[in-house]
């Protein structure tokens, strides 16, 4: 990989580091719109499908951009594209902070994505690289772990900050999470040289069956998960309770995500795991469906499925592809999810818009959600670094 620095072992905690506070940055940003649901109505006077589809708004410049980027992940140097990408994020965030309409605040929510897909984009291979044939799992529970960390925390101290630094006041707070992530950034890649540049002529070629099941999985996970965050709230009972117990999710996968992660290290087979994982995220939405589990469990268990999926699928690509194209792998994974993610919500809010009713909501996303398990693809017995 032309001598990046962020591969050697001696700094792999460094980068790990630098991961964690920058896609942490990320989801604090990507979990901001639930809790402002009420506000949005009142002031905007947003419909669920226009609230949904601010949601899902991050997640579209992946639509389009995970593939290519993907693939330059594997040419660029890290530091200059971090920088890029943090830059960027920063600019999506202000915008939201400071838009007094719709447009604006979609526009802010698209430039965010652009910066925050470049990030996740880089940080998984930089983790992939850093961790390769130790510790892999474990990197990715513990690198999986911010996402439910940063939903904890936007969730928790939502109510407190609005009241006393107001929704754009708690907006700015988003921006500074982001500048605090440049200098770690710069620590973990501060031995990249200029003459070290990562290989041009690694030939690109079409996805494997294998990676094209596995990006499929993980759109329909997707599709499905962010559905569940944005209205889950809701059918808690709204308000400051509502979100309280759908941060049951996330409190469940900041404990178990390292945990999962070290045990698939010691028995291997993350395609299992997967499978596993999307098979119980799929029983939960049946039984939520039936009206047969209180909220609070139902949230305590989806988070138990969300320990294990994300962190067993982040695990898969290092397995499928050789080293050189780790970085487009991701991409096209990335894609697919990022495209669950616009299209499951604002799909979710369409049928909310169409029906008070609940059970129809859960049912879609349960199909959706077995379906994704019987996509996961089995890796090769031996698999091709």
């Amino acid at each position: 990989m032309g001598g990046d620095p962020v591969s050697t072992p001696s700094n792999r905690w460094l980068v790990l580091a630098s991961a964690v506070v920058s896609f942490f940055a990320v989801g604090l940003t990507f979990f901001a719109v639930p809790p402002l649901i009420p506000l949005l109505v009142e002031s905007l006077g947003l419909s669920n499908l226009e609230i949904g589809i601010l949601m899902g708004a991050i997640a579209v410049p992946a639509i389009v951009l995970s593939i290519p980027l993907g693939a330059a992940m594997d040419r660029w140097p890290s530091r200059a594209t971090g920088l890029w990408g943090l830059g960027t994020m920063a600019v999506g965030s202000a915008l939201f902070a400071i838009g007094g309409s719709y447009p604006i605040l979609l526009t802010g929510r698209l430039l965010f994505g652009v910066g925050g897909l470049v990030m996740n984009l880089l940080l998984a291979r930089m983790i992939s690289e850093a961790f390769s044939g130790r510790e892999l799992s474990l990197a990715m529970g513990v690198f999986n772990a911010v996402y439910p960390a940063s939903m904890i925390v936007i969730y928790t101290f939502h109510e407190p900050l609005l009241s006393t630094l107001g929704w754009r006041g708690e907006l700015t707070l988003l921006l500074a999470m982001v500048l605090l992530a440049v200098p770690l950034h710069l620590a973990a890649t501060t031995r990249e040289h200029p003459h070290e540049s990562r290989q041009n002529t690694v030939p690109l070629s079409p996805p494997s069956r294998s990676l094209w099941m596995l990006a499929l999985s993980w759109m329909f996970f997707f599709a499905a998960f962010a559905s569940v965050f944005t209205f889950a709230p809701q059918w808690a009972g709204g308000g400051k309770a509502g979100l309280l117990t759908v941060t049951a999710i996330t409190w469940v996968s900041l404990i178990l995500n390292p945990l999962v992660g070290t045990a698939i290290d010691r028995t291997g087979r993350p395609h299992l795991w997967a499978r596993i994982g999307q098979s119980l995220f799929a029983t939960i939405l049946l039984a939520m469906a039936a009206e047969e589990v209180a909220p609070l469990l139902a949230m305590l268990l989806v988070g138990l499925a969300a320990s294990v999926i994300p962190t067993a699928v982040y695990s898969l690509p290092a397995r499928l592809v050789s080293a050189s194209r780790i970085g487009f792998a991701f991409g096209f994974i990335t894609a697919f999810s990022n495209l669950g993610t616009v299209a499951g919500p604002a799909l979710a809010g369409a049928v909310r818009d169409h029906t008070s009713a609940w059970p129809p909501l859960w049912i879609l996303l349960a199909i959706l959600a077995l379906a994704g398990a019987l996509l996961v693809p089995r890796p090769p017995h031996h698999p091709n670094h």
